[in-house]
């Protein structure tokens, strides 16, 4: 009952997700051959100046690192993050109702968690998956182990902004936690950047999979520092809940 009320409350969310992220993977492709000189003269999100000149040697691997793991998933992928980010006590209506059962507030919350982040993990890797089916299309060929560690490494480095947007939202109401998540976060990435030292654990460069794409290396600790900090947050907006007269 629970599982199946949190999938009701979110589904809307979950299939926007799919569709929009897997119609940006078609884009991609119709869009390759792309002239990264011409379309990323500034730079791209998470993506440090001397690395640009990597990125600018019509590398297929490139292209759709640049264009997928680094501009539309860290464009698209947060915004349905910190939609789905919740303890499912947030609707009034809804509120009321689920109050009413024999469960612990705890256990709606976890369940609520368990269930987003199964639908996070469906329409980060599902749609990932397409770059590998589709690249025989254009005569290329693109990694499925690629796919599933970005994706990994992406659901990792995320788990930060879901506890953050989850722990608001038990706070303030939700234009103001998603306005507050959305404004810390730019800040958070822009004091990282500016900040060399920290760079490396930057949100977006920890999300984007920069040090695997140019080292093959995995960033374990900005990994573990942003789900430590994600369930720790998590837990903040569990306790709260449970403490709280509605």
């Amino acid at each position: 009952m629970l599982w199946y009320k949190s999938f009701l409350e979110t589904r809307r969310w979950f299939i926007l997700a799919v569709a929009v992220l897997a119609a940006q993977v078609v884009a991609l492709y119709v869009a390759y051959p792309m002239d990264p000189v011409a379309s990323y003269p500034n730079g791209a999100l998470g993506v440090l100046p001397d690395e640009m000149a990597v990125l600018r040697t019509g590398d297929f691997r490139g292209y759709v690192w640049v264009r997928w793991f680094s501009t539309t998933m860290l464009l698209f992928w947060p915004v349905y993050v910190i939609a789905l980010a919740g303890t499912d006590l947030e609707n009034a209506g809804g509120r009321e109702y689920l109050l009413s059962l024999p469960v612990s507030r705890r256990r709606i919350a976890l369940t609520r968690i368990a269930v987003a982040w199964v639908q996070i993990a469906v329409f980060t890797v599902l749609p990932s998956l397409l770059l590998s089916l589709m690249a025989p299309l254009r005569g290329q060929r693109y990694p499925v182990s690629d796919v599933l560690v970005h994706s990994g490494i992406l659901l990792a480095g995320g788990c930060s902004l879901f506890g953050l947007t989850m722990l608001l939202r038990t706070m303030l109401g939700d234009v103001a936690a998603f306005s507050a998540a959305g404004a810390l976060v730019a800040l958070g990435v822009l004091f990282t950047f500016i900040a060399k030292d920290l760079t490396p654990y930057s949100l977006f460069r920890v999300m984007n999979g920069a040090d695997y794409f140019f080292r093959h290396q995995v960033p374990w600790t900005g990994m573990a520092v942003s789900v430590g900090v994600g369930a720790a947050l998590a837990m903040a907006s569990i306790h709260i809940v449970e403490r709280r007269d509605f």
